[in-house]
Order: C-alpha cells, then sequence, then structure tokens
C-alpha cells in the first residue's frame, strides 16, 4: 500500500494546489535519508564529533592498546598527539588516518603494480 501511495506522489502533476503536499513529501523523505546516513555513520565510527580532543584512555581503547603503550608512543613521537601544559590530547580522526597510512598492500596489489612496471 505504501508503495502504491509513493508512485502515485511521483507521478502527481505539480500544480499550485499541491505544493504544500509535494514540499512536505519532500521534508519527510530527506529528514528520513538523514536518519539513514546518521546510522550509517555510527555503524561506521564516521561522522564531525571524531575531531574532538581525546584522552590516552580513549586512544588506547581506540588502537587497542595500552595506556603505558601510548605513552611510550608519545614519547617517541611515534604517533599524532597534542601537548597542552602536562597534558596530552588525541583526535580519533588524526588516529584513525595515522593507522590507515600504514596500510599494508595484499600481494595481489604488489603484483598488479609490479606487472605493471615491466
Amino acid at each position: 500500500m505504501e508503495k502504491k501511495k509513493e508512485e502515485s506522489t511521483e507521478k502527481e502533476e505539480l500544480t499550485l494546489q499541491n505544493v504544500p503536499k509535494a514540499v512536505n513529501y519532500l521534508i519527510n523523505e530527506i529528514a528520513e535519508m538523514r536518519s539513514v546516513l546518521e546510522h550509517i555513520e555510527s555503524q561506521l565510527g564516521l561522522g564531525v564529533d571524531k575531531h574532538r580532543p581525546i584522552d590516552e584512555d580513549r586512544a588506547a581503547e581506540i588502537l587497542g592498546q595500552t595506556r603505558n603503550v601510548i605513552k611510550k608512543m608519545v614519547r617517541a613521537r611515534e604517533i599524532p598527539y597534542y601537548d597542552k601544559g602536562r597534558k596530552v590530547y588525541f583526535f580519533e580522526d588524526e588516529l584513525v588516518k595515522w593507522v590507515e597510512e600504514s596500510r599494508v598492500k595484499t600481494w595481489s596489489e604488489e603484483y598488479k603494480k609490479n606487472k605493471r612496471l615491466y
């Protein structure tokens, strides 16, 4: 039944009388799409809220390390961090990007790359 309603709405000719109905339909569709996108972002761990300062404990949780390992990486400057006074901060999105930059290519990818060189 819902499918029939959608099809009839799509096929209706836009007139001055049904503009409010069409606008309301579009607003509802956009709200539904926004809800779906927010759900997908949360499932994938994406979103604008990822660029906020986090502490060593949260950084350790994200990277699957202990707090001591994170502190050691900071001292060795092996990980992107910020030093504000006596407190160390990280940004979640920067940590994820840092991990992604160290991706190791599969054998298949290496083979394709080497094959193109010859």
